[in-house]
């Protein structure tokens, strides 16, 4: 299916790129993924998002699934952060390039803070981002603790920060031992966070803020 929709995404962008054809290709190749191991989305907004607003979407990571669902759950423009190793990458890296996502070098502080600076900018430009604070897969229903980056990337953009909380993913999907079997992932798109004003020095609370948004939809 990653081959399949890389290689139409890129095609239709290369006859005429559209604002949102990033989503609209990814949002159906999420839903080919989850069709296939017999997975349906339970998807709540608890608020309207502005079409116009970028936004820097956080979301818990349970497991490899993570991916497809976000695609196949929102319904507004978005692209990934990525890692800059990914850019590389067969069908996966050529299609990131040419979508709205953005890659931040994390080998060492000042590529980083570089990488952080240009993806600020293309997020202020219009990009909304999904990233994963967490910055590892839990395989669990509890969230992680959440590394700095992700809000660090958020100050430097501006945006709001709309807190994304995947539940149940890990019940559908056992990756360590490679199983996987029908079931419903439930899927709670949060109210954002303003970051208006917001500097580094209010980072660890924008923290708190977001852990315990996400922590809250995952207490059972």
């Amino acid at each position: 299916m990653t081959v399949l929709f890389a290689v139409g995404y890129l095609v239709s962008n290369l006859i005429r790129s559209k604002p949102g054809a990033f989503q609209w290709w990814a949002g159906r190749w999420g839903r080919s993924i989850l069709f296939g191991i017999g997975v349906r989305l339970a998807v709540e907004e608890r608020a309207a998002l502005d079409p116009d607003q970028p936004y820097v979407f956080i979301a818990n990571h349970q497991n490899a699934l993570d991916i497809p669902v976000l695609a196949a759950a929102l319904r507004h423009p978005f692209g990934f952060v990525a890692k800059a190793e990914l850019e590389k990458t067969p069908f996966l890296g050529w299609v990131l390039r040419h979508s709205p996502s953005v890659f931040v070098d994390r080998r060492d502080p000042r590529r980083s803070l570089e990488s952080i600076k240009r993806a600020g900018e293309r997020i202020r430009k219009g990009n909304s981002v999904i990233i994963f604070p967490e910055g590892e897969r839990t395989f669990c229903g509890r969230p992680a603790p959440f590394r700095k980056g992700a809000f660090v990337l958020a100050v430097e953009a501006g945006a709001p920060m709309a807190p994304v909380i995947i539940r149940d993913a890990y019940l559908v999907l056992d990756e360590r031992r490679l199983v996987a079997r029908p079931g419903v992932i439930h899927v709670v798109v949060g109210e954002p966070i303003p970051l208006e004003n917001k500097r580094r020095r209010d980072i660890p609370a924008l923290m708190e803020t977001a852990r315990r948004a996400i922590a809250r939809e995952l207490d059972p």
